[in-house]
């Protein structure tokens, strides 16, 4: 895509990824979350906690995605949080800015995610991904990522649970 870059997340980032957080789920959790619970969703705790994100070392890392300049969207990925995944990669998050939707942001985070984890030499490359959510399936799907049996419910995040499958895209 013309205009398209990926790098590191800097400090200077952070409110843009912030901001770009709280619109994304807003636009993408609609009808899988309750209203009242988005509506809660507040751009300083995402900032602060980017901030931590960022300010930690560690072998994660935050991308983003600039289109014409701009933030439009970021990756955290690093080694999966799973347990008994040796060698295993995962992308814990992933938010494009609805108004970057389906001009290939999300997508450029991916592969460069996928790229950064095979150079660390990670056989694999996993992600978690809202059960319900048909549309972000069809994104992961059409990148070359498959459901690979797990799956997890999240009681806390939002007081009812939220149903998770687990995909997962082999690292040759």
């Amino acid at each position: 895509m013309e205009n398209l870059k990926v790098r590191d997340a800097k400090a200077a980032d952070v409110p843009a990824i912030a901001e770009l957080h709280v619109a994304a789920w807003r636009a993408a959790y609609r009808g899988h979350m309750p209203d009242e619970y988005l509506a809660s969703l507040r751009v300083e705790e995402r900032g602060e906690r980017w901030s931590r994100t960022l300010s930690r070392p560690g072998p994660h890392k935050l991308a983003v995605a600039e289109l014409g300049g701009e933030v439009a969207g970021f990756c955290f990925f690093g080694p999966t949080r799973d347990e008994n995944q040796p060698n295993v990669a995962e992308i814990f998050s992933l938010n494009v800015h609805p108004a970057s939707w389906r001009r290939g942001t999300g997508r450029a985070l991916c592969e460069h995610a996928f790229r950064e984890a095979a150079a660390r030499e990670h056989t694999a490359m996993t992600l978690w991904v809202l059960r319900e959510n048909e549309g972000a399936r069809r994104f992961y799907e059409r990148l070359g990522y498959t459901p690979d049996g797990g799956e997890k419910t999240d009681t806390q995040l939002i007081g009812s649970p939220l149903h998770d499958v687990r995909y997962r895209k082999a690292i040759a």
